[in-house]
């Protein structure tokens, strides 16, 4: 599905009819959501297996809960990406609580920057920083949205309110730039 009025109304119609206890309805939603989800779950967690899991959890949460969603207050997609972006949340926010970190002993590894490669690493990131403010506006923000908040050209656009392949070339124009900036 696209991010087109139809295909909007279209799952909010499947996501109404989910929350009638429709299977057939719910496993068309599944299909024509899962994988733009899943791959915005890989974004933000960096791993297969805990995306799969906290798609699989949304889907769970979708179907017992469906009858929350509201159409006035947005699409269906809306929605469904809230869900899915509450359970990351909550998937991290878990792994971060449970995990023990180990104290360091004579076998520990230093993995830590030496005073160079930290002096080298933070001129890097100021001669970014330098590049990045050189841009428009207009293409800045969409890099930022992209590599930095982790959100897909169809988010921005959305966004933005600006049409996708607006958002495409912004971005493509604008790393252009960067790289004539870093000269590279």
């Amino acid at each position: 599905m696209d991010d087109t009025p139809p295909d909007l109304e279209a799952g909010n119609a499947l996501m109404l009819a989910c929350a009638g206890g429709d299977r057939q309805a719910f496993h068309q939603l599944y299909l024509n959501e899962a994988p733009r989800m899943l791959a915005f779950a890989r974004r933000f967690t960096g791993e297969a297996a805990s995306a799969e899991d906290a798609l699989q959890d949304t889907f769970v949460q979708v179907w017992k809960n469906a009858n929350r969603f509201r159409r006035e207050k947005g699409s269906a997609r809306a929605w469904l990406f809230g869900v899915l972006r509450y359970r990351l949340l909550n998937q991290q926010r878990r792994i971060s609580r449970d995990e023990v970190a180990d104290l360091p002993g004579e076998d520990w590894p230093d993995s830590g920057l030496s005073p160079e490669q930290c002096s080298i690493a933070a001129s890097d990131r100021k001669i970014m920083i330098t590049c990045i403010k050189t841009l428009q506006i207009e293409r800045r923000r969409p890099i930022l949205m992209a590599y930095y908040l982790g959100l897909s050209y169809e988010q921005i656009a959305d966004t933005l309110s600006v049409p996708l392949g607006t958002i495409k070339s912004r971005i493509r124009s604008g790393l252009k730039g960067l790289q004539k900036c870093l000269q590279l």
